[in-house]
């Protein structure tokens, strides 16, 4: 990575950081004291006992999707993590406990948020909390009028679609099962009750990962973009196989996607010359900054870990904040650091194959 890339990387980041902790609208005296004393123990010695907890989680409300993209474990069905969905007296349980401290909670990460029947009631009570909400969807669950009015009222800030495809040969190439005919009636219907109500959320994000099935339509979306009224298009470029990520080398996950990697390199993270990612992280902030919450409570150290074997707690059973400085985390934030740890975790992978990007 060039020297002009980190520095425009890096700087996007600082920007991110400022805007999102500390010119945040929904901080508080409690919350800026925590993300400072979060930021500086990760600058100075990074313990591996925290003073203090998470900015943000991630709650997965439901492990199930309808859909089978091929690179998703869900989708591939693979076994590995219990399937299952989250009570909406379980997340107020665990967000009456860490409101105090969290800037973020994005309701989404392993299944489709929306068959969870009593996602509206989560947002709404988070919001209530005063916690920034985002939601990532196929947007595949047909919504009726009231669920839609439901949804701008419930003080959701952020809806990011995942929409692969602007023609439906094209979208259910990677989006196996899905209907973009009911992606588009959703749009079209929550941007009718967002000004019904005028109501400037929740902001919808299109993401588009490029592949090689839908790289002919990046000039297109633009069009496709102001049609239905999206707030934001971000184009993103594919990962690997996202249950084996964290286990594989660059070559190795290359190697893996090569049918799926678009022909025009500028759309991949990957330099395919030399068979490794354009950007390689050398650290990750995960472990002090952020966790993970799968619908029954077990906690994953980030996003990336799908076999629940590897998670670190019960959020549910002992209660996050017991969790959050437990043996497992304090091992791999040790590991992560470079100290010596006792206990190996599944964060020991990313020292070898480089952390996630």
């Amino acid at each position: 990575m060039s020297l002009r890339h980190k520095y425009k990387y890096y700087k996007f980041q600082i920007k991110r950081f400022i805007k999102r902790f500390i010119l945040s609208p929904y901080a508080t005296p409690r919350k800026f004291v925590n993300m400072l004393l979060l930021t500086l123990q990760y600058a100075t010695i990074k313990p591996a006992k925290v003073i203090g907890y998470p900015l943000k989680l991630t709650i997965d409300p439901t492990n199930v999707c309808q859909l089978r993209c091929p690179l998703c474990p869900t989708g591939q069905r693979r076994r590995g993590r219990k399937k299952g969905y989250m009570k909406f007296s379980e997340f107020k349980k665990i967000v009456d406990e860490m409101a105090p401290y969290l800037y973020e909670i994005d309701l989404n990460n392993w299944g489709e948020p929306f068959l969870n029947k009593e996602i509206f009631k989560m947002i709404e009570y988070a919001h209530s909390k005063k916690i920034w909400l985002s939601v990532n969807t196929n947007f595949n669950v047909p919504l009726t009028e009231k669920q839609a009015e439901r949804l701008v009222k419930s003080g959701l800030d952020q809806l990011y679609l995942s929409i692969d495809g602007i023609t439906q040969k094209t979208y259910e190439k990677y989006r196996v099962g899905g209907k973009l005919k009911t992606v588009i009636e959703n749009i079209k219907l929550i941007n009718k009750k967002k000004k019904e109500l005028n109501s400037e959320t929740p902001r919808i994000v299109w993401q588009f990962l490029v592949n090689r099935y839908n790289e002919h339509e990046v000039p297109k979306l633009k069009e496709f973009q102001h049609k239905y009224g999206i707030d934001k298009l971000v184009i993103g470029a594919l990962r690997t196989s996202m249950a084996d990520e964290i286990f594989l080398e660059d070559r190795e996950k290359i190697e893996l996607i090569k049918d799926w990697l678009p022909k025009n390199e500028k759309f991949s993270r990957y330099d395919y010359r030399k068979k490794e990612r354009k950007l390689k992280k050398k650290y990750c902030h995960f472990l002090w900054f952020v966790s993970v919450i799968n619908w029954n409570g077990s906690v994953s150290p980030c996003c990336g870990v799908y076999f629940e074997k590897y998670d670190f707690g019960n959020a549910l059973k002992e209660g996050f904040k017991k969790v959050w400085n437990n043996e497992k985390y304090q091992a791999a934030r040790n590991a992560v650091a470079r100290r010596k740890y006792k206990i190996e975790t599944v964060c020991v992978n990313c020292l070898r194959t480089g952390f996630m990007d």
